[in-house]
């Protein structure tokens, strides 16, 4: 090609570089011109999301959209379509194995219990008293708050912390125990055995309502708005202060069986596990189940939580008896079919019954560990907790008369079975302990005079509960 060729070439092409390169200017010259106008973009590479609106299906306005938006007047952008939800952080560091919670597990999800004072307390000294008076109400709760406190136990016997010589550090940050460090991210909540969300001053009375059995108590369970309330409140959120927001910490929660390793209730072996208690539980819990007051709490009988508590559920107190029991030793036990007979063993006996304990899971009815509750029962092919008929079976006593060796049979493989057919004098009542007449259940036939101040705390206490939901 000649040189006068190359050069007619060129020229067309220069033209259409400078075209091309003039029109990508004028565009930028306009969407910043239109910008300060506030008028939405234009041109190649502009949003999907222009000024009428999001058109990506699931966005949506910055100023809320639809008609009563601000769109019409441009410069909305639209938020992600997306939004995390709660999630597990560092999940991996729980182990269906028997390895659970180490409290130096990384160090970028270690468990640091928080000391309190000047540097972690609120600037506010009302606050800070606030939050002060929590922690000793977590820690001394049967003491500190008698009048609403129907048992002999308090939160640190769960949550670990407090004052009892038999835990250690501050109350709600024992890693061997349940900690409270980032339970208060999670609220509110949804909670299916009273079909409602809750917050976490409804969580609290709760606890009151059913581990701290304040039916029996003379004033039942403490108002939504009181100081109390306040107090322990405060303090779980000063506990949760430098956990991420909607995350779930990795000491969260129960470990509860799955799997193979969840034994169907009817197959639980009480009797076995009477065999086991007394030999890993009996030392601390006495082998009546009643503890040793100012250390260990009881854990059956009029002064423990009420049919209604959590821990009366098969495979939560499995869960428990796994994770954190016997004190400082947690996963003693060999295997989970050993923690769900014990636990099969303790919630075999008698309780504080709950009055309302019938409406719980009112609409899908009490999950199956719930070995209280009749509709359960009824459900596994029993008029009777499954636990309590075969320690009956056995002649093992059902109250807080205390076990020994001798009464335990030799061959205990016969209660792996359901033995629903075996014949014993009971019923759904059986394990009742009445302290207060009941409220919407059948009439109370031995309620005594020395339990007449609680008996007509039993209404005001379910009122309370119903009405503090109703009112927030």
């Amino acid at each position: 090609m000649s040189q006068g060729d190359s050069t007619l070439l060129l020229k067309p092409a220069l033209l259409l570089v400078g075209t091309v390169a003039a029109a990508v200017v004028l565009v930028f010259a306009l969407n910043g011109v239109l910008a300060y106008l506030g008028v939405g973009a234009v041109g190649p590479g502009a949003p999907a999301t222009q000024a009428g609106g999001p058109t990506t299906p699931g966005a949506s306005n910055a100023s809320g959209g639809g008609a009563g938006g601000s769109g019409a007047a441009g410069g909305v952008r639209a938020l992600p379509a997306t939004f995390s939800g709660q999630k597990w952080y560092s999940e991996d560091l729980r182990d269906q194995e028997f390895k659970y919670k180490d409290p130096n597990a990384g160090a970028e999800i270690e468990f640091q219990p928080k000391k309190m004072n000047n540097s972690t307390l609120p600037d506010n000294e009302k606050r800070a008293e606030l939050i002060r008076e929590g922690r000793s109400l977590f820690a001394n709760t049967s003491e500190e708050m008698p009048e609403h406190v129907g048992n002999d136990l308090s939160c640190a016997n769960c949550h670990g912390g407090g004052d009892l010589p038999t835990t250690t550090g501050m109350v709600g940050q024992d890693i061997d125990m349940i900690p409270l460090v980032g339970t208060a991210a999670g609220y509110p909540e949804w909670t299916g055995r009273t079909e409602r969300m809750r917050d976490m001053r409804q969580r609290i009375m709760g606890c009151f309502l059913r581990s701290m059995n304040a039916p029996g108590s003379a004033e039942g369970v403490p108002a939504y708005d009181s100081r109390e309330i306040q107090a322990m409140e405060s303090y779980m959120v000063w506990l949760n202060k430098g956990t991420p927001s909607s995350r779930v910490p990795y000491w969260r929660h129960l470990e509860k069986p799955e799997g193979d390793e969840k034994v169907p209730v009817p197959e639980v072996n009480p009797v076995r596990g009477a065999e086991l208690y007394l030999e890993n539980c009996a030392s601390c819990h006495g082998a009546d189940g009643q503890g040793i007051e100012g250390q260990y709490p009881p854990l059956w009988g009029e002064g423990s939580f009420n049919d209604g508590a959590g821990m009366g559920r098969m495979y939560t107190s499995a869960a428990f008896i796994r994770e954190a029991m016997p004190y400082g030793a947690g996963h003693t036990f060999s295997n989970w079919e050993d923690v769900q007979d014990v636990a099969g063993f303790m919630n075999a006996h008698k309780r504080p019954h709950l009055p309302r304990q019938p409406k719980d899971w009112a609409v899908s009815g009490a999950p199956d560990e719930g070995i209280y509750y009749k509709r359960v029962q009824q459900r596994h092919g029993y008029d009777m907790n499954p636990m309590t008929k075969k320690l009956m079976l056995a002649g093992i006593p059902i109250d807080d008369s205390k076990l020994t060796a001798e009464m335990i049979p030799e061959d205990t493989s016969r209660y792996d079975q359901p033995l629903r057919n075996g014949s014993v004098d009971g019923s759904w009542q059986t394990t009742w302990i009445r302290t207060y007449e009941t409220v919407g259940n059948e009439t109370s036939t031995n309620a005594t005079a020395s339990n007449q101040s609680a008996v007509a705390t039993s209404g005001a206490v379910s009122s309370a509960i119903e009405g503090s939901h109703a009112a927030s």
